[in-house]
């Protein structure tokens, strides 16, 4: 049995540098596998669905199949053994899709949710800003995988189907991310986080690109601690989160009434207060709760105010130099 460690560590003597297909399967089995995971079918067609996504394997298709079936022949003559490769994907096996519209990326995920779903199981998606797709499946034991999809589809074997299926995200009955579990989301633009979840102890890597560079690490720390993974999460978890329970949208509208509070009732300390929960609020609204009315007219009415309060000072502040002026 020959394991993802195993087979980078060939590559790794084949000058990956010099050949960008190569370079792209050697850091997606260091960045995007685990060592101990087995080298088959399953794990190489994983990889040329994830690679498809970019426009630039689309277009350099034939090259990538080639030199990843190139990898895997020498891999196999140098260590004299076979990798169970019976299914592996041949270039003409599956076709990458681009979808042009929303609707029909939504109606294809659908239905292959329909086909693989358990008598047990639900699921509902969500079109994100006209560019994704997310579904939210809830299995028996009440937890939920949600999983992310782009405009990109596949045929294969005569049906259209979601291309790739990585960026997927498992919550706890209790909808906290699941412990000890790999999770992946797109936290910008060809830039995936990869990570391990831990309340206080959050590892893992952002890979870009379509070679899956390793960007940055995340050594440590809570989500708030890793702003660039931290808005990304929870502006996905407002479409399963009731806003009514969830603990951080309670806590921002208590702030912001607290500030307009304090501003009426004249405290010293009110604008510094009032400054500081503003920016907090624009914050939020524009990466975590997006469109949301009431977070909106807490904003526009704590703006006006500390605009009116600013101008009172202003105000207070002429009217004491005419008076120093006087004396």
């Amino acid at each position: 049995m020959a394991l993802v460690s195993d087979l980078a560590k060939h590559i790794s003597t084949l000058q990956p540098h010099q050949d960008v297909a190569r370079l792209c399967l050697y850091h997606y089995l260091i960045n995007l596998c685990e060592p101990h995971e087995q080298v088959n079918s399953e794990l190489l067609n994983r990889f040329f669905c994830r690679a498809l996504i970019f426009d630039h394997w689309q277009t350099n298709k034939l090259h990538l199949f080639q030199e990843t079936q190139s990898l895997l022949r020498h891999f196999q003559e140098e260590n004299q053994f076979n990798l169970d490769l019976v299914q592996l994907y041949q270039s003409d096996t599956i076709q990458a899709v681009p979808s042009e519209s929303i609707h029909t990326l939504n109606i294809v995920v659908n239905r292959y949710y329909e086909r693989i779903l358990t008598p047990y199981d639900r699921f509902k998606t969500f079109v994100e800003n006209q560019e994704r797709v997310v579904a939210i499946l809830l299995r028996a034991d009440k937890s939920l995988q949600v999983t992310t999809y782009s405009k990109n589809l596949a045929i294969k074997d005569g049906e259209l189907i979601p291309l790739c299926h990585d960026f997927t995200l498992f919550y706890t009955p209790e909808l906290q991310l699941r412990p000890n579990v790999i999770q992946q989301i797109e936290v910008g633009t060809h830039m995936v986080a990869r990570f391990r979840y831990d309340p206080h102890d959050i590892q893992g890597f952002l890979i870009r690109g379509y070679t899956f560079q390793k960007h940055s690490a995340m050594n440590g720390g809570g989500l708030h601690r890793n702003p660039v993974l931290f808005y990304p999460l929870k502006r996905m978890e407002q479409l399963f989160i009731n806003r009514k329970t969830d603990p951080m949208y309670i806590e921002l509208t208590e702030l912001l009434e607290k500030a307009l509070e304090l501003l009426n009732s004249g405290h010293p300390e009110a604008l510094k207060f009032a400054s500081t929960a503003y920016e907090r609020g624009k914050l939020a609204l524009e990466n975590i709760f997006q469109g949301d009315k009431l977070v909106r007219l807490l904003i526009s009415n704590l703006e006006k105010t500390i605009a009116l309060e600013m101008e009172i000072r202003k105000n207070g502040q002429i009217r004491n130099l005419a008076k120093f002026k006087d004396l």
